[in-house]
C-alpha cells in the first residue's frame, strides 16, 4: 500500500535525503513501518522525550517556535547550567 504521507514511502521515492531518512527512523521508532502508520505518529514525534537519542534536536514535526529555542540554545539540555534550571522554575 503507498501512501504518501508514509515517511518509509518517502524515502523509498528519494533514497539519498537525509531530512526523510530522519523522518522515517523516527516514525520507526514510533511504530511506524512501510506498511503500516501509528495514529497520531507526528505527534509522538513531536514531543518525543529520548533526549540522548542522537536525532533528537533534528527530529520533525516541531513546533516552529521549538525550532527557534534550539537554534538560540534556549532550554537544550545540552547546554542549560544548573543554574538555568532554577530561574526556569522560578
Amino acid at each position: 500500500m503507498k501512501n504518501k504521507f508514509n515517511p518509509h514511502q518517502q524515502l523509498i521515492n528519494n533514497p539519498t535525503s537525509r531530512s526523510l531518512a530522519i523522518k522515517a527512523m523516527c516514525a520507526e521508532c514510533v511504530g511506524c513501518s512501510i506498511n503500516h502508520l501509528e495514529k497520531g505518529f507526528r505527534e509522538d514525534i513531536s514531543s518525543c522525550l529520548s533526549q540522548h537519542c542522537p536525532l533528537y534536536n533534528f527530529r520533525p514535526y516541531r513546533p516552529k517556535n521549538a525550532l527557534n529555542s534550539l537554534k538560540k540554545g534556549v532550554d537544550d539540555p545540552q547546554t542549560m547550567r544548573p543554574q538555568d534550571e532554577c530561574e526556569k522554575k522560578a
